[in-house]
């Protein structure tokens, strides 16, 4: 199966990657804008709060392997600032904040590799049977692809205590990054359920 790259991906992304045991991560593809390939949500105390890496964008069509980071705008201090402030009293956060914040703050040039750091991150810390590949060409879409998903969208899953669950109902399907901070290695579960 092939998957679009994805920035943290949602818990509804990482559970159909779970269903799969090797995945291919489209790298030959257009790029797209205002997708999962470089967004996430996360939950603050205010709400979900929405994270875009910015693009540095070509006049002509690029593919997502040469979609470079724009980094004019610190992207990167200020995700590692909202994901501290939205996950610093979680349970797990001790035990993974030292390599996000090295991932995000010496981030690659390219947007696909970064992702791909984060999915191994997440596969490694919940020892998924995953084996990744990256494409070697662009394969027409198909009716049933999922490349073409909306992996934001609430997708139901079996609850979780979240960060901010005493001023807020649960809230389903943010990123996997969520599921991690609260549940840690039992996060394992809700993905492979």
């Amino acid at each position: 199966m092939i998957f679009p790259t994805a920035y943290f991906p949602s818990i509804y992304y990482m559970k159909e990657l779970c269903k799969q045991k090797v995945v291919y991560i489209e790298d030959h593809e257009h790029w797209i804008k205002q997708s999962i390939r470089n967004r996430c949500e996360i939950l603050g105390s205010e709400g979900i709060l929405r994270l875009s890496v910015p693009i540095a964008h070509q006049n002509n069509k690029q593919c997502v392997r040469e979609a470079q980071i724009g980094n004019e705008t610190l992207w990167n201090i200020k995700h590692w600032r909202a994901i501290k402030t939205a996950y610093g009293k979680s349970p797990y956060f001790e035990f993974y904040d030292l390599e996000i914040q090295s991932i995000l703050l010496n981030p690659p040039k390219e947007i696909a590799e970064l992702n791909l750091l984060i999915l191994k991150l997440f596969i490694e810390s919940w020892d998924l049977p995953i084996s990744i590949k990256r494409t070697k060409e662009f394969k027409p879409y198909e009716s049933k692809d999922w490349r073409k998903v909306n992996w934001l969208i609430r997708k139901t899953h079996k609850e979780y205590q979240q960060v901010f669950s005493y001023k807020k109902p649960f809230i389903s399907n943010l990123s996997a990054l969520d599921l991690l901070m609260c549940e840690g290695p039992m996060g394992r579960l809700i993905l492979l359920d």
